[in-house]
């Protein structure tokens, strides 16, 4: 008989980088069948995984008050196996599908839930309240459901604590990914001298990587600059605070569906991270850009971001720097004037190739789902 695992967000994308190209193709090549209930202007069916599409909702709030009611009429109109909650707002929906509809129940934390105080968008009189709150539903949850699933080891040893079972299942490029990568691959004598940031930055540290590429380019007229996949907001505020004498080299690119973002790298010669390494958020966080950078070839700077450090200290296409503005620049200077960033290429992508495998993630996320259906078959 064929599983049927169902995942459900009422926040992310059904096409959402984690949830869709890692897990559920994935699982589907597995032999599982996925259904994936996720934000999508319709209902679909995508490499043979089956799309729920949910509406995004008008407001945060209206979010907050009502996706655990909605995430819950989902469960009760599929019949799946296994259900896989993907937010924190359906913390309420994944006790309430294990306890009162007596369904196979597992909950994904993509981050630290107990930092949602954090969130800039909530306002300050509301963080400690919600936080309290969401640190209960948290532990609630992860004793009544049958397993939580974790991107990186420090949030697996959190649950460890707290769950029947934890499984690790870290955020390694996709095989969509990779196959759009062999697709579209370029030799590193056909690309751009280009440095590359991917993924949406917080306005303090766009303010910061702005500084940096401004200087970068002054000194370097014949390399060029790209954020990919900003949102809206700092789309406009570059626009705002670029001035008009680099602005022919420094580009800012809206958000894209993930295998187009493959195809982008594969110009780029340089990837670029930059996080403070206090931020309680990225204490227990990989950012995943730095993985996807090095298997498309790109040499890579980045701070001192610990889980990162710990996968990627002894590769030689990886410059670990401080935090600094001016170490920072002059360590992407020196990276950028290295005779072999050629070699560097190729190193990088060797390296990802031999490390980072989802396929080896999936097997070890089917297993964790076989303990759930056998102690199931005890009952």
């Amino acid at each position: 008989m064929t599983r049927h695992i169902v995942h459900i967000s009422t926040v992310h994308s059904a096409l959402d980088g984690r949830i869709f190209y890692r897990e559920a193709m994935t699982l589907h090549e597995l032999g599982y069948r996925v259904t994936v209930c996720g934000v999508h202007d319709k209902d679909d069916n995508i490499e043979g995984i089956a799309i729920r599409g949910l509406k995004k909702f008008p407001s945060r709030i209206k979010r907050l008050a009502t996706s655990w009611y909605r995430a819950l009429k989902v469960v009760q109109s599929i019949n799946g196996d296994l259900y896989q909650f993907h937010d924190v707002e359906l913390l309420p929906s994944a006790i309430l599908a294990k306890t009162l509809l007596g369904k196979r129940v597992v909950f994904d934390a993509h981050e630290d839930t107990s930092l949602f105080m954090l969130k800039d968008w909530l306002a300050s009189w509301l963080r400690r309240p919600v936080c309290a709150f969401i640190t209960r539903m948290d532990s609630c949850c992860a004793r009544r459901v049958d397993g939580i699933v974790v991107p990186t080891r420090l949030l697996h040893e959190k649950y460890k604590r707290l769950a029947r079972r934890v499984v690790t299942f870290v955020n390694y490029p996709a095989p969509a990914f990779l196959r759009e990568r062999e697709r579209t691959w370029k030799p590193f004598s056909e690309r751009q001298n280009e440095i590359i940031h991917l993924g949406t930055l917080r306005i303090s540290r766009l303010q910061f990587l702005l500084s940096i590429a401004k200087r970068f380019l002054q000194a370097r007229p014949n390399w060029s600059w790209t954020f990919l996949g900003m949102p809206d907001a700092a789309l406009d505020w570059l626009k705002r605070n670029v001035p008009g004498e680099i602005r022919q080299r420094l580009y800012a690119v809206g958000k894209m569906p993930q295998r187009g973002v493959a195809k982008r790298l594969n110009q780029a010669k340089i990837g670029i991270n930059y996080h403070p390494v206090d931020s309680r958020q990225i204490q227990v966080a990989i950012p995943v850009k730095v993985l996807e950078y090095l298997s498309c070839g790109l040499a890579v700077i980045t701070t001192k971001v610990p889980l990162l450090v710990e996968l990627v200290r002894d590769c030689p296409a990886v410059v670990l720097t401080e935090e600094d503005e001016e170490t920072y620049l002059s360590d992407l200077l020196n990276l950028a004037d290295r005779k072999d960033l050629s070699n560097l290429s190729l190193s990088a992508r060797k390296f990802s190739d031999d490390r980072f495998n989802c396929r080896i993630e999936a097997k070890r996320l089917s297993e964790f789902y076989e303990s759930i259906f056998r102690d199931y078959e005890k009952i």
